[in-house]
């Protein structure tokens, strides 16, 4: 074991790097970690009802299968990279070592800011969720209880500084912590999909109904359409893929590990998410409801119109929401290693400050602080609109994704034989398929993503998304253009095969 870890040293050393982190993930504990950030069948369930509006109960069940297979070629990209460069800075380091010599500060960069942009975005979507179900369970129980903004941007700030003290405070703990989650969500998912369709039973859905029906409630685009915006809305809960590239300073054998905790929680999360979607399905007895919830949240609904017991709804939504709550632990814990190892570099403002590991807790607590501050700023957006923020949240899945397949855009261009050094997982004939198909389906999702959800479009349903593309797009630019590309030079890299031969 010391031997794999004075190996694993070594490699970070021949990147530029001196060992920082201690290496307390296994391979069991790091995809805890990263089943518990992607959430799948949480994030499916988080959205469902605009699924149900847009492709009725079809749609949403098979448009769940197509985004776990796209998904799944992007991440077989990603896992190739990790494999061949296992850096935590994961999409920032790969862009720099595939680009050429002229961009790849450039390059480097901006997959930097556009990642981390995505991490926040997505750490904002799930507080906010956490928050509205914990308000929502409170006005099951309390029906004379009235939710206001003001209400839920409280208990957003708590779910969030909750996070990052599970993260600060928590540290060593992180490991055994992600153990249980992944134990508690899968028995979480095994009871809810029991008891919805025992207390629902026997007046279920018809199987043509949930596997067939086309019905649906948002009248705005044609259904071929529609099937679109289901399919980009049931690809939020695959985000979060990387996570484990962000850990592999933390892992032994990283070249040969990671690349699993990347691909297996997309096989893992549509195994999970796929029985969760067909349940729901069958108990929903009245889709008016779900799509326009009396609550805000369709889940509640679903759950209700199975049990027809609030005590039962609530138990049920509590043992969700202490899931997805692991989902925004998870994400302080890879966004904050992703802004360290870039920092290190000097690529963002401020970052000697965010470079900085804390010698108590072992971890960079500056970094993940940002994470807090960032996103708590960015939650007072829902006191002035809630449609702007649900819209502005979208954006995850565009930052996210694109960062995803910089590198991959940039080996397909160059030519992999060129840029890619030997590697354990090896994409092979394969490899440029994957990258193409990886870059093309992303590029799709970003243009899908700007569309406005209903018609005709006004101040209150406008999707805000694009706008929120082309301001932080344009700041970024701006600041590479104006000081970040005179301080900023890349990682400080030295050649691979010199290290082979030591």
């Amino acid at each position: 074991m010391q031997e794999q870890s004075d190996a694993d040293d070594r490699e970070l050393e021949a990147q530029g790097y001196t060992p920082a982190l201690p290496r307390r993930f296994s391979l069991l504990s790091l995809f805890s970690l990263c089943f518990a950030l992607t959430a799948t069948w949480n994030g499916f369930g988080s959205a469902i009802g605009t699924s149900v509006a847009e492709a009725s109960s079809s749609g949403t069940i098979w448009t769940l299968i197509i985004a776990a297979v796209m998904n799944f070629v992007v991440s077989l990209g990603m896992a190739e990279l990790v494999s061949a460069y296992p850096n935590s800075g994961a999409q920032y380091y790969w862009s720099f070592r595939v680009a050429s010599p002229e961009w790849a500060p450039f390059a480097s960069y901006m997959a930097a800011c556009i990642s981390t942009c995505g991490w926040w975005l997505g750490l904002a979507s799930v507080c906010n969720y956490v928050a509205a179900m914990v308000l929502a369970m409170v006005q099951l129980w309390t029906e004379d209880y009235t939710i206001r903004p003001w209400h839920q941007w409280l208990c957003y700030v708590a779910t969030l500084w909750l996070a990052v003290a599970f993260n600060v405070f928590g540290t060593r703990f992180l490991p055994a912590y992600n153990r249980f989650l992944l134990y508690f969500s899968v028995s979480t998912l095994f009871m809810t999909i029991v008891v919805i369709l025992g207390c629902a039973a026997p007046h279920l859905q018809s199987s043509t109904w949930v596997f067939t029906d086309t019905a649906n409630s948002n009248r705005s685009y044609d259904k071929w359409f529609l099937f679109i915006l289901c399919l980009l809305n049931n690809t939020y809960g695959f985000m979060g893929t990387d996570a484990g590239a962000h850990l592999a300073e933390e892992i032994p054998s990283p070249s040969i590990n990671t690349p699993k905790v990347i691909v297996y929680p997309v096989i893992i999360g549509l195994a999970s998410a796929w029985p969760f979607a067909v349940a729901c399905m069958y108990v929903i007895t009245d889709v008016e409801k779900v799509v326009n919830p009396p609550s805000g949240i369709s889940l509640i609904e679903i759950y209700y119109q199975a049990t027809g017991s609030q005590v039962t709804t609530i138990v049920l939504l509590a043992a969700f929401t202490i899931c997805f709550f692991g989902c925004a632990v998870a994400n302080i814990t890879g966004s904050s290693r992703q802004i360290w190892a870039a920092s290190r570099d000097n690529c963002y403002p401020l970052s000697t400050w965010l470079a900085d590991i804390h010698p108590r807790f072992q971890m960079p607590v500056n970094a993940a602080c940002l994470s807090g501050i960032f996103t708590t700023f960015y939650g007072l957006i829902f006191l002035g609109s809630t449609t702007a923020f649900a819209s502005m949240v979208s954006a995850n899945i565009v930052f996210m994704m694109t960062s995803y397949v910089i590198p991959q855009g940039i080996i397909a261009w160059r030519g992999r034989s060129l840029v890619l050094p030997g590697r354990p997982f090896n994409l092979g004939k394969w490899g440029l398929v994957v990258n193409v198909t990886s870059c093309v389906w992303v590029c799709f999702l970003d243009v899908v993503a700007c569309f406005p959800i209903t018609l005709p479009v006004t101040a209150t349903n406008m999707n805000w998304v694009s706008v929120v593309i082309l301001v932080i797009t344009t700041y970024i630019i701006l600041a590479w253009y104006l000081w970040q590309r005179h301080v900023f030079k890349g990682p400080g890299v030295c050649s691979r095969d010199s290290y082979k031969l030591l």
